[in-house]
Parts: C-alpha cells; structure tokens; sequence
C-alpha cells in the first residue's frame, strides 16, 4: 500500500475579517491614525461630526462676553459672519447711520452718473481723418452706393425720340447675336483644327459635331430672343416652338446610336463623348469672350 505523507502546516481558511491585519480586520497599530490628517489624532479632534462635547462648546461661545453683537464695532471682514445675522434679526440695533450713508453715497453715485451721460451727450469735435483714411471711406462709399450712381445716372440722362431709340436697341442687339455667332464659329474652328491636329481624327470630329449643336442651340436661343418683342404672346410661342434644351440629348442619343450602328455596321469613325460635350459649349466661351470686352 502507497503511504501519504500529509504536511505539518494546517490548512489556510478564509478570513472572517476580526482579527487585526486580516482583509476586513482592524489595522495592527493604532498609530497609523496620526498620519491621517497630521500630528493630532482625528478620533479625538473637535472639528470632526464624531464629537461628542459640541453642545458644550456651542454653549460655551454663546455665552462668551467677549463676543460684541454691535455691527458698528465689528472690523469689517467682506464675509457673512454669525454676528451680522443675529444683529440683524435682533431689534435693538440701530442702523439709521449705515442706511443714511448708503442713501448718501447712492445719490452721489446718481450725479455721477448723470454728469457723465450729459458730458457724452455733449457735441465733440471730430478729428479730420488722414488721407489713407479718406481713400478706404471713398472707396466703401463708391462700392456701397455704385449700382444706384448708374441707375440714377441712366434715369437722368435725356431721352430722344422713343421710336429712334428702340430702333438704335433693335441695331445693337442684332450686332451682338451676329457677335456672338461669329466668335462662336471662330473658337470652334479654332478648337477643331487644334483637335486635329493635336489628338485624333475621331476626337475632330467629335468635336465637330458638339460645335454644330452649339451653333443649333445658338440659333434656337436668338429665335426666342427675337419673339419677345411680340410681348408675353411672343414669349410664350418662342419658348413652346424652340426647344433647345433638346439639343443636348439629341447629342448624347446621336453618340449612342452612331456608335452602336453605323461604327460596326458601315465602319465610320468612332465618336468620343467629351470632346462633343466640350464642343457644344463653345458658345459659353464666346460669350464669356463677349461679357468681358463690355466690361472692358
């Protein structure tokens, strides 16, 4: 038979926390409570919630005879103190000098006030401003009030014969399509031939064909233009009749079946996407081009 050998140590248990030093227990020394709050014991210390002679000591200050309830005796300390609050509650006190002074200093205060309300009130003269200043005011002023100059400028200005002046606006507007168009023309054959001979033979000829929606929609744009001269009905009737936000997608639609039919189908050149998109916006160019020599 195997023979078991059992140790001498007894076995370790749980703590129940009462002896001293144990989890739970009392410390082993009670010296430690020193170190808690400095050199005075803190269970023996007045000025903890565990003291047992505070009626004593309340008692004791109550009926101390150095303390004097007189506010007017007592060194001003800027705080609230226990004093105050019984001299107030107590009827035998006399204030009549605190609350005299208080009204006397509030008037004065008052006067103050009031002088120096007239003194901003009071005209002063101003400084003339220096030369810089003057430009920086100058410019503000022209900035804030440029679009009413104009406006009062063209009320101003003495009209002629209506029939004659609607006749010099109907000249000027025609030469400004005509304007418009002719810089569109250039700028796309300036671009279509930059195309040709920069890129591709295809990405021309893409470009081409954005350049004739361009002068499409260019041509529907000053037909409706035109019809306004009719009043509202023209309007209406140019607006119904020409549909030129079509033409972009009439573009797209001939992109899509030009690639989809006649490149596998008859072997013409493949059209490109951008370089059209890019060629119907030549009309913002020229009109940009336009815009800018007005402003010039």
């Amino acid at each position: 038979r195997t023979k078991i050998i059992l140790p001498n140590k007894k076995p370790e248990k749980w703590s129940t926390g009462v002896a001293p030093g144990e989890y739970g227990g009392p410390p082993t020394t009670t010296k430690l409570r020193k170190y808690w709050g400095g050199k005075e014991d803190p269970i023996t210390s007045t000025d903890l919630i565990w003291n047992r002679d505070f009626m004593d000591q309340m008692k004791k200050l109550f009926n101390d005879s150095s303390l004097d309830p007189s506010p007017s005796k007592e060194e001003s300390s800027g705080f609230l103190s226990f004093s105050r609050v019984m001299s107030l509650d107590s009827m035998d006190v006399d204030l009549s000098k605190e609350l005299a002074s208080s009204s006397r200093s509030f008037l004065k205060d008052r006067r103050d006030t009031s002088k120096l309300e007239k003194a901003s009130a009071s005209p002063k003269w101003k400084l003339a401003p220096t030369r810089r200043e003057q430009e920086k005011w100058d410019r503000a002023t022209k900035a804030a009030t440029g679009g009413s100059d104009v406006m009062f400028r063209e009320l101003r200005r003495p009209r002629g014969d209506p029939e004659v002046q609607a006749a010099k606006d109907r000249e000027q507007y025609f030469k400004l399509k005509n304007k418009i168009q002719v810089l569109t023309v250039g700028i796309g054959g300036v671009g279509l031939v930059s195309a040709y001979i920069s890129y591709t033979p295809e990405i021309a000829l893409s470009f081409g064909a954005g350049l004739m929606g361009s002068l499409v929609y260019m041509r529907m744009l000053g037909n409706s233009v035109d019809a306004m001269a009719d009043g509202a009905r023209g309007v209406f009737k140019g607006a119904a009749n020409q549909p030129r936000l079509l033409v972009p997608v009439a573009l797209v639609m001939i992109f899509n079946r030009w690639n989809a039919i006649l490149v596998p189908e008859y072997g013409f050149m493949h059209l490109e996407l951008i370089p059209m998109l890019v060629g119907f916006f030549t009309y913002k160019i020229a009109t940009f081009f336009q815009a800018i020599e007005e402003a010039i």
